[in-house]
């Protein structure tokens, strides 16, 4: 449900969700029993650092997947289309960005690709696919670096 929320959004919600739990009197022990209605408070908000914590390693697992899979096949229509030498695609949509991105934009863009396809996050899914990682991710720095001149 939450795959393809941005992991600072989703974290953004959460952390908002806990205080406001943690604030209002209205909880399963209401915060008037002492230290069982801080208990509650503490463990939702353990529940949602729980939750977090595993959606961004799932959405990151299923990204690198599905990208990955599908990469490989427009690669190769790609290359069957055009020439070895030909730039491979727009360094904006490389990194998923409008083109009036600002520059703090297209760093955090970088950062979130570079942590979806580097290759020691994806060494657990085979050979085929840390290829397929390896390639994308000098892709995500070539377009980095293209927005960056």
């Amino acid at each position: 449900m939450f795959e393809r929320t941005d992991p600072q959004t989703l974290r953004m919600w959460l952390i908002i969700a806990a205080i406001v739990y943690f604030l209002l009197p209205f909880d399963l022990f209401p915060d008037m029993f002492g230290i069982p209605g801080r208990i509650d408070d503490l463990a939702l908000m353990g529940a949602l650092a729980w939750f977090y914590r595993n959606q961004v390693q799932r959405s990151t697992r299923a990204g690198s997947a599905y990208d990955a899979a599908g990469d490989s096949a427009r690669r190769e229509q790609q290359t069957s289309s055009r020439t070895v030498n030909a730039p491979a695609t727009d360094a904006y949509a490389v990194l998923g960005i409008p083109r009036n991105a600002t520059s703090d934009a297209i760093k955090r863009a970088y950062h979130a690709r570079m942590q979806e396809y580097h290759p020691d996050k994806v060494a657990h899914l085979g050979e085929e696919l840390q290829q397929v990682a390896l390639e994308k991710t000098k892709q995500i720095q070539r377009a980095y670096q293209e927005l960056q001149d």
